[in-house]
């Protein structure tokens, strides 16, 4: 044992999953599966086949959102 309780161990969720449908894709995104698919046909985010089905891993979503532009903060009113 580590020193670790055993309630203090790091358990991944239940609902914490490897991959998403494009459908599932497309919600997390907020987008529509025809921009989804667009933005797949341009490679800027990866999917992968699976049988009939066409998946795309969570940790390449997250990967895609990170490469979102930050925002730049709104000047203060009034400051010149």
């Amino acid at each position: 044992m580590t020193g670790m309780h055993e309630a203090q161990r790091e358990v991944p969720a239940p609902t914490q999953r490897l991959f998403l449908t494009r459908r599932e894709a497309a919600i997390e995104l907020r987008m529509s599966l025809a921009k989804l698919d667009r933005v797949i046909a341009r490679g800027d985010l990866k999917a992968k086949k699976h049988g009939h089905s066409v998946v795309v891993m969570a940790s390449e979503i997250t990967r895609y959102i990170e490469q979102w532009p930050d925002v730049k903060p709104r000047a203060v009113r009034g400051a010149r």
